[in-house]
């Protein structure tokens, strides 16, 4: 083969190859945006429902003498409502907070004490049963974290798995620690699951499994996202499998630095 020949093969190499990564990056780009749209048209029905349902009530309790029992379950409603609106925009602003945000000034913290209060909120919060989760872990595990942004990614992690339960919630928190001073957190949930195809994904800024027209969960495809973010931040990891659709979700933090327990009234003596 000549030499022109061989110059003319590597430019149809170079220039296919140009063009695959061109299209390829053309990909990336249409499912970023399109990830993008569908977060604000999330984020736009999780701000405008329950704006909507709220003056609808208010202007019910305005223009009708209502039974002291009726009024009462609007009252409640209504604070379902503000509280759907109070963890959407939360959850908007926390995206902003946590990424690539290292834990500057970690303090030693009852990671196992958390964990329970977490479970404690999410419950509060979904009018669930005691029985929905079943905690399997110690009753204190003491490492150094920020507790406020750790709290926000459990939590986080422990309505994803309600949001993605079947009409029973049966949800499993194991909490441990390995032999390597790292402490573990495991949420499985017997939900809808997931195919392998979206493991990767489900921790991307944005991603939420099906389209907005046909999916019946609400979010802003955020929670998970803060959960890596959070984790990350701690020097941490976070890990997702499912046994496949309707086979249920499991996820797994680890966090470095687990500590002895403080001496006896010590925390009391900080508080005080």
């Amino acid at each position: 083969m000549s030499y022109l020949a061989n110059v003319g093969l590597r430019a149809k190499l170079l220039g296919a190859f140009g063009l695959v990564m061109i299209v390829l990056l053309l990909l990336r780009e249409v499912r970023l945006n399109e990830r993008q749209s569908n977060f604000v048209s999330a984020v736009t029905h999780e701000l405008k429902t329950p704006v909507a349902s709220l003056r609808l009530y208010l202007d019910t309790l305005q223009m009708r003498d209502l039974p002291e029992e009726k009024r009462d379950d609007f009252y409640q409603t209504m604070r379902q409502d503000l509280d759907r609106l109070n963890a959407t925009i939360n959850n908007v602003l926390n995206a902003a907070m946590y990424t690539d945000r290292p834990v500057v000034d970690p303090q030693p913290l009852d990671f196992a004490r958390l964990v329970r209060r977490s479970i404690d909120l999410t419950r509060k919060r979904h009018q669930l049963a005691p029985e929905a989760f079943h905690y399997d872990g110690p009753e204190g595990l003491h490492l150094r974290g920020d507790a406020q942004a750790l709290e926000t990614a459990v939590v986080n992690l422990l309505d994803n798995a309600v949001k993605y339960s079947k009409d029973k919630v049966e949800v499993t928190v194991q909490v441990a620690a390995d032999g390597d001073g790292q402490a573990q957190l495991r949420v499985k949930d017997k939900g809808i699951g997931m195919s392998r195809s979206h493991l990767r994904f489900v921790f991307n800024r944005f991603y939420r499994i099906g389209s907005e027209v046909r999916r019946s969960h609400t979010g802003t495809g955020l929670g998970l996202f803060i959960v890596k973010s959070v984790i990350k931040g701690h020097r941490g990891t976070v890990t997702a499998d499912s046994g496949g659709p309707e086979g249920g979700s499991t996820f797994t933090i680890t966090l470095p630095g687990v500590m002895d327990p403080p001496p006896a009234g010590a925390e009391a003596t900080r508080r005080g």
